[in-house]
């Protein structure tokens, strides 16, 4: 699935997850820090524990997960980092740092993590234990869906417990549950907007899932991205331009929009070219 297949997934590696499946790429960041927040202090919800000394750092990675989960990694990174350096065994922050790295960092991260969580809740435990070395696949999706039973009520862990299912069948079905119960949640809209492009080749319910998007978070750049995506596979390059030019306004580094609209100038001087031969 192009982009979302090569960003969330290819990124998921770090959770140990095959390049394959649905992402989901950031909510308004105070708003989205304070529903998180809100959320965890709720006697009654279960949501998996965020042991940390630094009620900053908490918040600061609250704001990191959103904008890992919109496929905003550079933002991620910086969050996540900031939060380290509030508290450097804070464990899920160590957790999503090494899956924002590579080589050395990643394997250092990772370490880190694994001794951070030894003196933490079961829960942290567990999805620190995500970054061991010879996990199976099967064994991650395991380790997602006995979160998911844990924690019903954490919007993090079930969107990864959605985009780490099986089948697009099965991932598809998730994420409808997913919208049921966190509505607000912008990034899952575009998990069954490219389910629809891709999948069900449905392009009125990819559009409208992509608007959605674009509502819950028009701050971001990915959704422009995602629409701009949308528009070239529809074959509607002038409004293809238009979007993945938004989404460099936004954030002028974003090198799927860098890329794709290299592809449309290109293809737009090729086209005008063979007009000028033809006559």
């Amino acid at each position: 699935m192009k982009k979302i297949l090569q960003c969330l997934l290819g990124v998921l590696l770090m959770f140990g997850m095959l390049q394959q499946g649905y992402a989901q790429k950031k909510e308004n960041k105070s708003s989205s820090s304070k529903t998180m927040s809100s959320s965890k202090t709720m006697s009654s919800s279960k949501t998996m524990t965020w042991t940390t000394k630094s009620d900053a750092a908490r918040n600061l990675a609250y704001d990191g997960a959103n904008y890992f989960m919109n496929i905003e990694f550079p933002q991620a990174y910086e969050k996540f980092m900031q939060a380290l350096k509030l508290d450097p065994n804070f464990t899920v922050a160590l957790v999503f740092m090494t899956n924002l790295t590579q080589g050395e960092a990643k394997k250092q991260y990772a370490q880190r993590a694994l001794k951070s969580a030894e003196n933490k809740t079961e829960g942290e435990k567990l999805f620190a234990s995500l970054v061991k070395d010879g996990l199976t696949e099967q064994d991650r999706q395991d380790t997602w869906a006995k979160l998911h039973d844990m924690f019903p009520d954490g919007a993090m862990i079930n969107n990864f417990y959605v985009v780490t299912r099986a089948t697009p069948e099965e991932r598809f079905a998730a994420a409808q549950d997913y919208v049921a119960k966190f509505p607000d949640k912008p990034w899952m809209y575009n998990t069954i907007a490219y389910f629809y492009m891709q999948d069900k080749k449905d392009m009125e319910n990819a559009k409208k899932n992509f608007e959605k998007y674009i509502e819950l978070y028009p701050g971001g750049y990915n959704p422009y991205d995602s629409m701009g995506e949308y528009y070239m596979t529809a074959g509607d390059m002038d409004n293809s331009k238009k979007y993945y030019s938004m989404a460099l306004e936004k954030y002028p580094f974003v090198n799927s929009s860098l890329t794709a609209l290299q592809k449309i100038n290109d293809k737009n001087k090729s086209d005008k070219k063979t007009v000028s031969n033809d006559q």
